[in-house]
């Protein structure tokens, strides 16, 4: 279990993250490699955690809620995760072994942009309070590749600015290519630009 691990697992499962997907030790690593690191580590504890809940789940033949929207702000998730998982502590205390502030870890992971509004909040409340009484419960949604636009007011003016999350974000994302699905969309796309604006227009 998670909350039995000790500070000499923790920094063993560190190590062997960035022997194996980085090729260094932890005196060499970099921050980012480091912080890399970390979220593979927490994604294995909770994918054991998720199993073994699944394998009763099965077992009961208990009924499972599918929850469907266009949006989830589930906010970061390192911190969240440690500390449900009682091992925020004992993280803290193994990077500092390797000179590496906790603080200065989760700063690096980007909010991910999963959604723009209220909506995407109260689904992410309604996961939350289904987790914590332990409903076989998952949501589905759109894996959007930018959030919400930047904005930076440059002459007076507000420049919108693509949310590009994914270079860090993507960690705790899980790639399924044995399912892929087509999706398709009738009709057809014209674009045409006027007085330096570009309409996109989806017809018929």
């Amino acid at each position: 279990m998670a909350e039995l691990l000790t500070n000499s697992q923790i920094r063993e499962a560190l190590e062997s993250k960035l022997s194996r997907y980085f090729g260094v030790k932890p005196e060499d690593a970099t921050k980012d490699q480091i912080y890399r690191a970390v979220i593979v580590t927490v994604k294995e504890i909770l994918t054991n955690k998720r199993s073994i809940f699944k394998s009763e789940v099965k077992k009961e033949k208990a009924k499972r809620v599918y929850y469907l929207c266009m949006e989830f702000l589930i906010g970061r998730s390192l911190k969240n995760n440690l500390n449900n998982l009682g091992l925020a502590e004992g993280y803290k205390s193994v990077l500092a072994e390797m000179g590496i502030d906790i603080d200065d870890i989760y700063e690096m992971e980007p909010d991910p942009g999963l959604g723009n509004g209220g909506l995407g909040r109260l689904a992410a409340c309604f996961m939350d309070s289904l987790t914590t009484l332990d409903y076989p419960a998952t949501g589905f949604s759109l894996c959007y590749e930018y959030g919400l636009f930047k904005q930076k007011i440059i002459d007076g003016n507000q420049v919108e600015l693509p949310d590009v999350w994914m270079p860090r974000g993507e960690g705790w994302l899980v790639t399924r290519t044995d399912k892929t699905f087509p999706v398709r969309f009738g009709g057809k796309i014209t674009e045409s630009w006027e007085n330096g604006k570009l309409d996109v227009i989806h017809t018929d």
